[in-house]
């Protein structure tokens, strides 16, 4: 009986430690893919999101959006374009703009 439970005890184990082994494996080949994050700019994103997702500087991005130099608020898109009275869409287009003449890393 003893031998019962061990055994179940080492297949959960093996079990697990297959689930795991998996898990980490895809989370790798995920996160080395270099597409990964290259979606077009959203209203809902920050500026520090897509400064940090698109490697662009973050004073040119500052520059796009009015900012204050050091300003990186926390707050999308379209609440920046409310604040500053103009369209969602006008940011989104000099964003990507900005983006597109980012030279290929």
């Amino acid at each position: 009986m003893k031998r019962k439970f061990l055994l179940v005890g080492f297949a959960l184990a093996a079990v697990l430690t297959a689930f795991f082994i998996v898990r980490a494996v895809m989370f790798m080949i995920f996160w080395m893919d270099p597409e990964r994050g290259m979606h077009p700019v959203e209203p809902w994103m920050t500026p520090r999101y897509i400064a940090r997702v698109y490697d662009i500087p973050r004073e040119a991005l500052q520059g796009i959006l009015a900012l204050a130099p050091g300003e990186t608020p926390r707050v999308p898109l379209e609440k920046l374009a409310a604040q500053r009275g103009i369209g969602v869409e006008v940011l989104l287009e000099e964003i990507q703009a900005l983006i597109d003449a980012q030279p290929p890393q």
